[in-house]
């Protein structure tokens, strides 16, 4: 909860190659989400285990 209270500012944030996607990665586990520049909103996509939140995209 605190490394997502801290988006869009972290320490371990990538872009996701082919998706206007960002995944913020907290030990193993990984938050896939999107951020609403107009409205300043950032949307949680999913929150997974490393192994498994990349199969979806």
């Amino acid at each position: 909860m605190k490394a997502i209270s801290e988006l869009p500012e972290g320490t371990d944030i990538k872009r996701l190659q082919g998706y206007d996607l960002f995944r913020l990665r907290v030990g193993t586990i990984r938050v896939i989400y999107s951020i609403d520049e107009e409205m300043k909103i950032i949307n949680i996509e999913n929150i997974g285990n490393r192994g498994d939140i990349y199969k979806r995209y």
